[in-house]
């Protein structure tokens, strides 16, 4: 059983997103308390994630090998 919970923060000037968070839990199999769908106790796992996006559209391209570049290329 896995169950996932995100926010998303918006800059309000620029209407872009700033910050995700994300928690991901999972659970062991017939280990794992629940309600429904939802994971109340017992044995899991929770996993907490947090990108901050403040170079949003400042990323520089990366850089590829020539023999990647070739396979992409056949690819198309």
């Amino acid at each position: 059983m896995t169950n996932a919970f995100y926010e998303i923060e918006i800059d309000p000037e620029t209407s872009l997103p700033i910050r995700i968070k994300v928690t991901a839990l999972t659970g062991r199999k017939g280990k794992t308390r629940r309600k429904g769908s939802k994971i109340i106790g017992g044995e899991h796992a929770a996993f907490h994630f947090e990108y901050k996006l403040s170079e949003f559209g400042k990323v520089a391209a990366p850089k590829m090998p020539r023999s990647a570049q070739k396979v992409l290329a056949k690819l198309k």
